[in-house]
């Protein structure tokens, strides 16, 4: 790799150092120890607002029947036009961006305590590289900050997830149930969501599947920083050691490390979590449903998460969910480290 400017310094970054060169605009001293809270949110707001169409169709073909991700598509926008895909954006852009840093601050605080508590892998007798000794001792120390991080911030972000997923699916649970209620009288803004949650569930409805929620989020934020500090580590250190690019190249096939190993890490672990996505999802539908029936005068239906599990596919709406997963990690990561870099 090239040599830093003068006007360079490394700092911590989410994978080790991050050079500081060339500066666009530098911080005020007082919010320097905010720095990675106040970036990665700044990057959260871009990421979420791009892959929230997708998030939408996920939400929708999750919960109801579409022949396939275009299908769902267009009766969307015949139906409620291109704002049916933005419902319920407003919580999310505040919200999920603001728990996406908090999970980065909290993950990166977290390292060095976790690596203190977690015993290094004897590998003494396994000859192995320098690299493939770093990933042995990186992957669980990562996993389990990246678990700790995602339990912790799915307490905050729970109640914002529900109130977003009643807005996206609000209009097509009142068409599929023939509960007839007008659209003036359905709850599509986030206060008159919350509002309803609390006045027919009561303020534990705001935490309706809260124990697939945390599970989902604790893996998830789990297996996304262990890979993606795996994989950006390995894919940086064979980029260095390349023969075939000389120093400018390497930087920037450097920096394409960085969205590649978001989108890679994005991919497994929303592979991994979305069975448990469908079911949360399900869950909260029929807690939406319940609201609506009692708007209209009718008993509520048990509700019991376990007994989805026969009557649904749980990888429906996994197509958008995916491309939106590789779509945001991508750009938050990009966006995150580029700033890192340049403020």
């Amino acid at each position: 790799m090239s040599e830093p400017s003068k006007n360079s310094k490394f700092i911590p970054g989410i994978t080790g150092d991050i050079e500081y060169k060339n500066p666009i605009f530098t911080m005020p001293s007082i919010l320097q120890p905010y720095k990675i809270g106040i970036l990665s949110y700044s990057a959260s707001l871009l990421a979420t607002f791009a892959g929230y169409p997708l998030d939408s169709l996920k939400t929708r073909m999750q919960t109801h029947y579409y022949k396939n991700a275009l299908h769902c598509f267009k009766s969307t926008i015949n139906n409620e036009g291109i704002r049916g895909l933005f419902r319920g954006i407003t919580a999310p852009l505040l919200t999920t961006s603001l728990s996406r840093s908090m999970t980065v601050s909290i993950f990166t605080s977290s390292k060095p305590f976790v690596s203190k508590v977690i015993p290094s892998i004897n590998t003494s007798n396994w000859g192995l590289n320098p690299e493939t000794e770093n990933f042995v001792q990186n992957f669980p120390v990562s996993f389990v900050s990246g678990l700790l991080a995602g339990a912790i911030i799915s307490t905050f972000a729970c109640p914002f997830e529900i109130t977003k997923i009643f807005q996206q699916i609000v209009i097509v649970v009142n068409k599929d149930s023939n509960l007839n209620l007008k659209k003036n009288e359905l709850p599509t803004k986030v206060f008159s969501v919350a509002r309803d949650i609390v006045k027919y569930e009561g303020w534990k409805g705001l935490y309706s599947g809260y124990s697939y929620h945390m599970t989902r989020d604790a893996v998830s934020a789990g297996l996304f920083y262990s890979v993606y500090e795996t994989v950006k580590l390995e894919l940086q250190s064979i980029n260095k050691k390349s023969d075939y690019f000389n120093d400018k190249v390497k930087d920037k096939v450097d920096a394409i490390c960085v969205p590649l190993s978001g989108a890679i890490a994005g991919a497994i672990a929303w592979a991994t979590v979305y069975p448990l996505d469908t079911i949360k999802a399900n869950y909260q539908k029929d807690v939406l449903n319940n609201i609506i029936r009692v708007k209209v005068g009718l008993p509520k239906l048990p509700v019991v998460a376990r007994k989805l599990v026969p009557n649904i596919s749980m990888y429906k709406g996994f197509g958008p969910s995916i491309i939106r997963s590789i779509c945001v990690t991508t750009v938050f990561f990009s966006a995150f480290e580029y700033l890192m870099q340049k403020i």
